[in-house]
């Protein structure tokens, strides 16, 4: 019995030495740099790449100089996750033992797309490497669009006239009107339009 509850508690002791999390030195961004070279910019600058905001992040009180407290204040940005570290000031804050210490806190961010990298639609289907050798090279389209021309706005149209209402209150009924025909001479157009009305008695 004492020798499982023996073994038991040295398996719990090199489980929970194992378990401990990385130096910090040797922690990286999700972008792959090290989180000790993490950027920060500091108050309203902001930097040239797309970014999504992740949360904001503190360094610990106890950090007495600034090379401390940008040191710290990495350690929580690279703990979130985070790529890098904007809108970051140092605030005055009161200390559990009445005294006044200062802390630099930000916002830690990841960037969207890597440096250098242009952006490109998302492919949303799973595809192996031997699946894109094999996929069809989608074929130039049979028709290609025409050159769109300009109008020429020299050219006169007449319309056709507006006809008159009658004065009589009878029902009439109207033919299917023809389609307007167009004839085109030199540089000016004209258009002639039949309209059939029969009046019923």
């Amino acid at each position: 019995m004492q020798r499982l509850v023996l073994f038991s508690a040295a398996t719990a002791a090199l489980f929970v030495a194992c378990a401990a999390p990385p130096r910090f030195q040797d922690m990286r961004t999700p972008s792959g740099e090290f989180c000790t070279d993490m950027p920060i910019f500091a108050g309203k600058t902001q930097p040239d790449r797309e970014f999504h905001r992740l949360e904001p992040v503190q360094s610990e009180p106890g950090a007495r100089t600034e090379p401390e407290r940008l040191r710290s204040l990495r350690k929580s940005a690279c703990m979130a996750g985070g790529d890098a570290v904007i809108e970051a000031i140092e605030e005055e804050i009161r200390l559990p033992d009445a005294s006044y210490g200062k802390v630099a806190t930000g916002t830690a961010i990841v960037w969207i797309r890597r440096e250098g990298a242009s952006s490109k639609p998302i492919d949303m289907g799973a595809h192996s490497e031997a699946d894109k050798g094999a996929e069809p090279v989608p074929a130039a389209e049979p028709n290609p669009p025409k050159e769109a021309t300009p109008i020429n706005t020299a050219a006169e149209v007449k319309s056709a006239p507006v006809p008159q209402p009658t004065a009589a209150p009878t029902p009439t009924t109207t033919a299917a009107a023809p389609t307007p025909t167009t004839t085109a001479t030199g540089s000016t157009t004209k258009t002639k339009t039949t309209t059939k009305t029969t009046t019923k008695k």
